[in-house]
């Protein structure tokens, strides 16, 4: 009895260990190739739970998306009948997939991929449907097929439906022989495509994304949306580089980031894992990076910051690569005609980096104040600007400026290098000295920022978050909406009012490198933090989607009067 017992626990365990170990992509993934370059899945039955658990029925959303429209039972009748009549199984994820032929640099296939619930229901509502030039049901081995254009078609079988779109790009060339550019024909990508489709519908697990262990632990995670891209896919590409660097493809290869999409109570929240190879793994913990400071951005002149992009790395980390690719002499060969190497280009930044824009909309109307001999031009500037760039290494930092101002890029006056001819033409403000370079959209934005004697107004909620990380962006939208709402006419304002109701600020960070990896964070608050910010986002797009199709049609009625059916279409279309 006890040898019973002890057989079944050990069944039991190993039972465990087998869930627990087993791949967890969906199983229609594997007709996603490996190098497929990104893959993005959704998951229909999670937003349509989400949205009933809101209060929310998809038939109340397409009702008040179709509103004050004379099309509106024509055009809900065709959505309806795809919701509930065309056999697609609307339980199951839908993944939309991109990957480069092998056989063609030039080709890039993207493909929408999908579960039929009941295949003899997916064909009927398939031959029902009529368009100009629709072609008959065509059969291969694997699966029928329908042609939707030249470089487009739908492909199913029983169980799942692929539409491919082939995109091959055309590239003129020059005829030396008859002294002119000749744009080639396009050719007839049909064979190819049902070649490429063939190799999907049959093609085994292990040549699939659903044999890499990164992309079937993302679905461990319950979300509404999944995203996943690989580095592999950009092998093809670099391979027809002119120039071959010895360790490129193991730097490049079977680097993964994988992201998860989900829409809780207040907020929306994207997280994403970059796993790195062991070679970029050994170059990032190397050279790891210090975390972002704030100092950079606490004395900006405004009280209405629209946006802030701080990033902390460790430069050295290029010299690293550089190494790593053996090409470090390559290149110092390369610049040597400018006067300075690569550990001096790299070595004369600290390593810091902040971006902050505010003001946008909003406007100094007065130009009269701006009072640097750049800047003097009569115009509306949108908003201001400062970039703060601290200096590396003191030398390093002086010979790169010396060599800037060379070029006409900069005019040292004193210890300081100002905007030169080149820069003041493009509208650029700088100033560099011994503590780095600052950009600013104007020189009194640039003297405000400098006389520290201001505090920006910045979310404290924010300026907590930035704390520890290396790489951070804020965008406050409901204060960058509000400066252009004021300015706004027409079809959309009643859209901008409710979208700066609706979204509260955008916040985003990446910690530095760990265990092989990169964690990443994007959240999207709402201005109502107890509601399913799906459901908050749903109204805000049936808004905007009623105001759009008020705008097309006024629009249209605008262009019959003008111009009435009897005027020939060439003069109406000109």
């Amino acid at each position: 009895m006890k040898r019973g017992i002890h057989y079944f626990m050990l069944i039991g365990i190993s039972s465990f260990f087998l869930i627990s170990c087993s791949n967890n992509a969906p199983k229609e993934t594997k007709m996603i190739p490996k190098e497929a370059m990104v893959v993005v899945s959704i998951d229909p039955n999670a937003f349509k739970e989400k949205l009933q658990n809101g209060g929310i029925s998809l038939d109340s959303i397409l009702s008040k998306g179709y509103q004050k429209d004379s099309t509106k039972p024509e055009d809900q009748q065709k959505v309806a009948d795809f919701r509930n009549n065309s056999g697609i199984n609307w339980e199951e994820k839908i993944h939309f997939f991109s990957y480069p032929q092998k056989e063609n640099k030039d080709a890039n296939i993207m493909n929408l991929l999908f579960s039929i619930s009941d295949s003899a229901v997916f064909n009927k509502y398939l031959s029902k449907l009529n368009w100009k030039d629709k072609q008959a049901f065509s059969k291969e081995a694997d699966y029928q097929y329908l042609p939707l254009s030249d470089n487009n078609i739908l492909a199913w079988n029983k169980e799942h439906a692929m539409v491919m779109i082939y995109e091959n790009k055309v590239k003129p060339y020059y005829d030396t022989v008859n002294m002119r550019f000749v744009i080639p024909e396009k050719k007839d990508n049909k064979k190819t495509m049902l070649t490429e489709l063939s190799r999907l519908f049959t093609q085994k697990e292990s040549a699939s994304m659903a044999a890499v262990k990164e992309f079937g632990k993302m679905f461990k995670t319950k979300a509404e949306g999944y995203l996943f891209a690989s580095s592999g896919g950009s092998l093809a590409a670099l391979s027809g580089m002119p120039l071959q660097l010895p360790k490129l493809e193991e730097l490049v290869n079977n680097n993964y980031t994988s992201a998860t999409l989900a829409f809780e109570e207040g907020k929306i929240i994207a997280k994403s894992v970059t796993h790195t190879n062991p070679l970029l793994s050994s170059i990032l913990k190397k050279y790891a990076g210090p975390t972002v400071n704030t100092d950079l951005i606490k004395t900006f002149p405004s009280q209405n910051i629209n946006a802030i992009v701080m990033a902390s790395f460790n430069p050295a980390i290029f010299g690293g690569v550089l190494k790593e690719l053996e090409v470090e002499g390559f290149v110092n060969e390369f610049l040597t005609k400018s006067g300075v190497t690569a550990a001096e280009l790299y070595g004369a930044i600290k390593g810091d980096i902040a971006v902050v824009v505010s003001d946008l909309g909003m406007g100094m109307n007065e130009p009269q104040i701006r009072k640097d001999e750049v800047s003097m031009v009569v115009k509306k500037p949108m908003g201001k600007l400062i970039i703060n760039i601290p200096a590396g290494k003191p030398e390093s930092f002086k010979k790169l400026m010396d060599k800037i101002t060379e070029r006409g890029f900069a005019v040292k006056k004193g210890n300081e290098y100002k905007s030169g001819d080149l820069f003041g033409q493009m509208g650029i403000y700088m100033v560099a000295n011994e503590q780095g370079i600052i950009i600013a959209s104007d020189s009194v934005t640039y003297t405000q920022y400098k006389s520290n004697s201001t505090k920006a107004t910045i979310n404290n909620e924010a300026l907590n978050y930035f704390k520890g990380k290396s790489t951070v962006i804020y965008i406050d939208v409901a204060n960058t909406l509000n400066g252009f709402i004021k300015d706004s006419s027409g079809g959309y304002y009643n859209s901008l009012i409710t979208a700066k109701n609706t979204i509260k600020d955008i916040m985003g960070s990446s910690e530095n490198y760990s265990d092989n990896s990169i964690s990443s964070v994007l959240e999207i608050n709402m201005q109502n933090q107890k509601q399913n910010s799906l459901v908050t986002l749903v109204s805000l797009f049936t808004n905007i989607a009623v105001d759009t199709r008020a705008v097309a049609r006024r629009e249209k009625e605008m262009e019959e009067k003008l111009f009435p059916s009897g005027i020939p279409t060439v003069i109406r279309a000109n």
